[in-house]
């Protein structure tokens, strides 16, 4: 493969594989790739022997370093060039640009949303690369204006609640070119229209007919197209809920072969494995604020025109309205007078699953929300709020709501209509009610031990509460009944509270922060205080990127908090953000959210960290482990004595071993040795039988890795291809045996060794492969 060419910047690794067919796949071992002296792939010329030496060397450097010093994050001072960095996208030459964004708002607001998120990623990326300002310029306003031809998309494709139909999907693919013949009338720079036009081409395949392909392809576009995927598959929307930040990037790698350029894609998940909060919402409101104020035009032929900021006066009757709808158990829907839905609260959320922001600007559909006629009667399928606004009348149904892996929720509606003193309807209201006893039954037992599980200060749970009820959701969510995930959060300089104003005024602050946390919390959530100013929400069925959403609004709603005894100042928290993912325990998911929680530290403070694959493999009962687990095609009795297997994870070496790094510290492993190429340690692995203490579950596993550096070579199924694929992989081959003999006849040594697989395969985001022989 050929090298990316990066203008102005050092140009990527190039690596070379053996050719296989389309089916299968040989893996090589080539030269190592280090942290800073990327190298090319084997020379045809060297002695294979001599060659895997060396890489066994490279590798062993590598893993040195994990016995060498701790988990370790790169400090990160916030100094005025990261200011100047932020703010960049504010200046800009986007002249009439800006009007362009302001009319795609208008049109579809969720698109904006989405372009501004991905020209702020693309500007990060950039600077990494150390692009020259007119190339950055060029890429992030290709980026703000990507999906600029959706304006001339009908809405009854865009404000589709569900999946497009092959002729939906055909019209969508019209947005390049749109966006295009729009930007045409007022630019003439043909770079910037070549990068809009390919965003979407795909790498290496003829799914766009005769366009470019690979190198061909406008470097800027070939970056636009990563970060596009990446910011829609960690959004939500209503027919998939967001993903987790490294699910995303294992998504990325997995369709590097043929969609993106895979030596981006390896830069793009270095770039997030370094700084994982380059991608922060706080850092896009930043660069909102400062979007009316671009008043240049090098890239615009049109003349500028700077827009006035109007200041935004809140009625007080909103925020009685919005503290109403956040905190009614009751569902509650908003339609306009085209069913097109407005207003979506968290009462909606809880019963469908279906989280606001997917759902608002979308048509009501009872089979998008999952709503259908209880029993198999459908001869009345009709719409309720179509009904309702065509009768201007009040529609009231009961009806089931349903939701995968769960029973059928009873619910009623009634869709009542909005009228004014003209003539006409302005919309709908729809109040769902859950016909349920679930949610009452929760309520008292949740209330049953309230007095003796609270903290006595903030009035939220205490220490020894939360863990009970952490070890309780990590052992439902091991059998598979559902997930969780779990949100740490720290105050920022609490310490200088304290020291500065006193200790009344720390309490203030503490209680001010627990409240916060409260009013963002939802019925089965836990808040609870871990010591001192370190508190922690565990949220049953919320999935990682969910969690992060939410750490985010609960930190800008601290941040704009004042406390009296602060002189009306706010105090601000740091957050880490994990889900559970199998393989798991409660001491590694506590302790993998506190290590999100040291990188926000680390990293600048008041911001979210997210870390976690989360819960993707499906996950096995522990009484049925040794049947069903990993390990039932190792097809041996004593699956202690076959614990030998090969883990392939699509990333290079050095990105492994920082996921290693990661699993090491969040599993409490310690290092036993470290011998070139292959990394031993000690892993205490738990089960639920046995005595009643903790110490009584566990089994202290050997884990001996062995790290080789693999390409792998798929033939396109093109053939009219420009080159092959070549992507540079890690195999892990793994061995497991307990340390003790008398745990090799342990009938849960099973248990213990698909937890350690589940585990290592979630961090190394790979596959499970049988060791031959």
């Amino acid at each position: 493969m050929t090298s990316t060419n990066l203008p102005n910047a050092t140009a990527f690794p190039s690596s070379e594989g053996i050719q296989t067919s389309s089916d299968a796949v040989v893996i090589t071992t080539a030269d190592m790739r280090g942290d800073k002296n990327p190298s090319v792939g084997l020379d045809e010329t060297m002695d294979p022997i001599l060659a895997i030496e060396e890489g066994r060397q490279r590798v062993g450097k590598l893993l040195a370093g994990l016995q060498e010093s701790a988990p370790r994050t790169e400090s990160f001072s916030y100094s005025p060039d990261d200011v100047r960095f932020e703010n960049h996208l504010a200046v800009v030459r986007l002249g009439i640009a800006t009007s362009l964004f302001y009319a795609l708002r208008t049109k579809h607001a969720a698109t904006a949303a989405h372009c501004l998120r991905v020209a702020l990623s693309c500007s990060a990326w950039a600077e990494r690369m150390k692009l020259d300002d007119e190339t950055r310029d060029r890429i992030e306003v290709a980026a703000l204006l990507h999906d600029l031809g959706k304006i001339g998309i009908p809405d009854r494709i865009l404000r589709k609640p569900g999946k497009l139909s092959v002729d939906e999907q055909m019209s969508m693919e019209l947005n390049p070119p749109l966006g295009v013949e729009i930007l045409r009338g007022c630019t003439s720079d043909n770079e910037l229209l070549d990068i809009v036009l390919h965003a979407n081409a795909w790498y290496e395949s003829r799914r766009h007919g005769e366009g470019p392909r690979g190198d061909a392809i406008p470097f800027g576009s070939r970056m636009l197209a990563i970060v596009d995927a990446f910011d829609s598959m960690t959004t939500d929307t209503v027919y998939r809920p967001a993903l987790s930040r490294e699910r995303a990037i294992e998504e990325l790698i997995n369709s590097s072969r043929t969609q993106f350029d895979p030596e981006l894609v390896l830069d793009f998940s270095r770039m997030l494995e370094e700084r994982p909060e380059i991608l922060q919402g706080c850092v896009v409101n930043r660069w909102l604020k400062g979007l009316d104020q671009s008043n240049k035009d090098t890239l615009w032929t049109g003349p500028p025109k700077a827009a006035t900021p109007s200041k935004q006066v809140v009625r007080r009757e909103s925020l009685y309205y919005q503290q109403l709808l956040g905190n009614m158990s009751d569902g509650v829907v908003f339609t306009d007078a085209e069913g097109v839905i407005t207003e979506w609260n968290h009462g909606m959320e809880a019963m469908t699953g279906i989280p606001s922001s997917a759902i608002v600007g979308k048509r009501w559909a009872h089979e998008s929300l999952r709503l259908r006629q209880p029993g198999d009667n459908k001869d009345d399928e009709a719409c309720l709020v179509e009904a309702c606004l065509r009768s201007n009348s009040v529609v009231k149904q009961a009806m089931l709501i349903e939701q995968p892996g769960n029973d059928p929720t009873p619910v009623h509606l009634t869709v009542a209509p909005v009228m004014g003193l003209q003539p006409g309807v302005y919309g709908t209201v729809t109040i769902v009610r859950d016909m349920s006893d679930q949610k009452t039954l929760q309520r008292q037992l949740e209330t049953l031990h309230k007095k003796s599980t609270m903290d006595p200060l903030t009035q939220v749970a205490n220490r020894s509460h939360f863990d009970d009820r952490l070890e309780a959701a990590t052992r439902k969510a091991t059998l598979g009944k559902s997930s969780f995930s779990l949100i740490i959060c720290d105050i920022d300089h609490f310490k200088s509270v304290n020291d500065v104003h006193g200790h009344p005024a720390g309490d203030e602050a503490l209680k001010s922060f627990a409240a916060v946390l409260k009013m963002h919390s939802r019925d089965g959530d836990l808040v609870a205080r871990y010591g001192g100013e370190e508190f922690l929400l565990l949220t049953p069925n919320c999935d990682n990127a969910t969690a992060s959403q939410r750490a985010e609004a609960i930190r800008a709603a601290l941040e704009k908090t004042p406390l009296a005894s602060l002189n009306d100042e706010s105090v601000t928290a740091s957050f880490g953000v994990t889900e559970f993912q199998p393989g798991d325990t409660p001491e590694s998911v506590l302790a993998r959210a506190d290590r999100a929680l040291l990188k926000a530290k680390d990293n600048g403070r008041n911001r979210v960290i997210q870390l976690g694959a989360g819960n993707k493999v499906e996950r096995v009962a522990q009484d049925d482990a040794g049947k069903f687990g990993w390990l039932q095609w190792l097809g041996a009795s004593t699956p202690a004595q076959h614990g030998e297997f090969d883990i392939i994870t699509p990333v290079p070496v050095d990105l492994a071993i920082e996921k290693l790094r990661g699993f090491i510290a969040d599993h409490g492993a310690e290092i036993i040795s470290v011998k070139e190429n292959q990394l031993a340690m000690k892993v205490n692995a738990y089960y639920t039988k046995g005595g009643r203490r903790r110490a009584d579950q566990q089994i202290a596993i050997q884990v001996q890795l062995t790290l080789s550096d693999a390409n792998v070579e798929r033939a396109s199924s093109d053939t009219r291809s420009v080159k092959k694929a070549v992507v540079s992989h890690t195999n892990v081959h793994v061995h497991l045996t307990p340390i003790r003999n008398r745990d090799r006849r342990n009938r849960e040594v099973s248990t213990c060794f698909n937890q350690v697989i589940n585990s290592l395969k979630c961090y190394l985001m790979g596959d499970v492969k049988r060791c031959e022989g």
